[in-house]
């Protein structure tokens, strides 16, 4: 099973400092999230399409970046 949760490449972001710094928090944030969810699924209760539709939800509920 897999599951594609883009985001944008936090090292694209021209800039201060600052904005390169507030990019890279904000991917880090979304990808802490997204694995929080992830980590916290039944997985033992899900089964295939029923656990593709959760983490594909995961992904979307949080935008889908890149």
């Amino acid at each position: 099973m897999t599951a594609h949760w883009g985001v944008e490449d936090p090292a694209a972001v021209e800039g201060s400092t600052e904005a390169m710094q507030r990019a890279f928090s904000q991917v880090f944030m979304l990808l802490h999230r997204r694995i929080s969810l992830f980590a916290s699924l039944p997985i033992a209760k899900l089964e295939g399409m029923a656990l593709k539709r959760e983490l594909d939800q995961i992904g979307h509920e949080l935008g889908t970046g890149a």
